[in-house]
């Protein structure tokens, strides 16, 4: 796989799990078939949802950090066991 083509398929990928993203991910695909590097593409679809992961996790856990668990501290709008729910551990 050359340059141009690894460029390409960078721009194309998208890194989340929507459906744009997942519809962007079979074009690149398809381009990939084209020619035949598609075991590379696969490759880079996986370690660009997984640099989206690990992201959206260090995100989550600096806002739970950056945030109280104590209910007296906490902002009004700020609800304790909907971010413990949500944020990875």
């Amino acid at each position: 796989m050359n340059d141009l083509q690894t460029e390409t398929l960078h721009r194309i990928i998208g890194r989340t799990m929507n459906i744009v993203d997942q519809h962007k991910c079979l074009a690149a695909l398809a381009y990939a078939r084209q020619y035949d590097i598609e075991a590379e593409c696969r490759q880079m679809i996986l370690a660009a949802r997984l640099s989206w992961l690990t992201w959206h996790t260090l995100a989550q856990r600096k806002w739970q950090i950056e945030n109280t668990r104590n209910p007296n501290k906490a902002r009004h709008h700020d609800s304790i066991a909907l971010r413990e729910k949500y944020v990875r551990c």
